[in-house]
């Protein structure tokens, strides 16, 4: 079977949305590869280009079959699809949504919230029975949870601490975010859940950001500081690229997190990240030849993968891979957090 390359046109890496949206379609489309018994894709960026944008390389002929694949991909963590994850030993083809995106806990006063601040018990009890239903080849809901929360890292008032790229606060919720991507946020034309044709903009560009879902706040065009406006922006909805931020949602199932002391109580350690909560680095590493899924897993963990790497990390680091770094701050309204435009080094 012949293998074709792809320029991934609007997914540039220079943004760290691009980036983990570049990421998101490799652990789409090799779950769905894998799945159909099709060779798993690989993935490189355009390092000499003026826009370092990521190459598919896979058996899929075009961009029109990336799109419907990504849009199956979709459906089916979504609950309008069949997920191969959870179907194993059964006939029927729909399931609700994976059990990470689907996951909710009460809060004080017994609502139900869908963020990532459960209590430990409470995530340590869910992720048991994700790690139980887990194979080898189908761990997708405990990935998502090992990329964002422990069951032992808290904040000031008990609760889980989330990993360093949650960057929503106060009534934007992280995982309710990721429901109105799946499924829309209203009847209005602009408030619809992703789709093909979002999607296709966010692969392929260019980027509208004209949609009234929320977003994650992962590109620095998406940050708003208070400092160079003459009124609060608090109040001003922020338009975005719902496409890019589903598929950066999907891409997180390659990072992790980990405990990490913090003086009296666990805090929690992302990988690539450096620095304190609210003055941290991302840094995130682009490479010149094709990589699959677990290779770039790897090198998402590679200690060369910061802003100083030691002398002896940058030796095992592969020949011609380039780190980025962007600077991680946080606002003193809510905590809400953005990142900077990143320097390559």
């Amino acid at each position: 079977m012949s293998t074709h390359e792809i320029r991934l046109t609007g997914l540039d890496a220079q943004d760290p949305l691009g980036f983990l949206a570049a990421l998101g379609c490799l652990a789409a489309l090799t779950e769905q590869l894998r799945r159909a018994g099709e060779p798993e894709p690989a993935m490189y960026f355009e390092l000499d280009a003026a826009i370092p944008v990521p190459v598919l390389c896979s058996a899929l002929a075009d961009g029109d079959a990336v799109i419907e694949l990504l849009q199956a991909d979709l459906d089916a963590l979504a609950g309008r699809g069949r997920d191969h994850d959870r179907d194993r030993d059964r006939d029927h083809e729909e399931d609700g949504p994976d059990p990470f995106l689907a996951f909710s806990y009460a809060d004080d006063k017994g609502n139900q919230v869908r963020d990532l601040k459960p209590k430990p018990a409470d995530f340590r009890r869910v992720a048991q029975e994700w790690i139980a239903a887990a194979e080898p080849g189908a761990r997708r809901s405990v990935d998502w949870a090992a990329a964002v929360l422990t069951d032992v890292a808290t904040d000031n008032n008990g609760n889980a601490k989330p990993f360093a790229l949650h960057f929503t606060a106060g009534q934007q919720r992280f995982l309710t975010i990721a429901h109105e991507l799946m499924h829309g946020a209203g009847s209005k034309p602009r408030e619809r859940g992703v789709d093909r044709e979002d999607l296709r903009a966010a692969v392929f560009g260019p980027w509208p950001n004209d949609r009234q879902l929320k977003v994650f706040s992962w590109s620095p065009t998406q940050d708003r500081p208070y400092a160079l406006r003459a009124i609060d922006p608090s109040s001003d909805q922020k338009l975005g690229t719902p496409g890019a931020d589903w598929l950066a949602l999907r891409g997180l199932v390659l990072l992790s997190s980990a405990p990490s002391s913090a003086g009296r109580r666990w805090g929690i350690r992302t990988g690539g990240v450096e620095g304190r909560w609210k003055d941290g680095r991302f840094s995130y590493p682009l490479w010149p030849r094709p990589l699959g899924e677990d290779l770039v897993r790897s090198l998402l963990r590679h200690p060369a993968v910061c802003e100083k790497p030691s002398a002896s990390a940058l030796r095992s680091l592969p020949r011609g891979v380039e780190v980025l770094t962007c600077r991680i701050s946080r606002s003193e309204q809510g905590g809400y957090g953005a990142f900077s435009r990143p320097t390559r080094h």
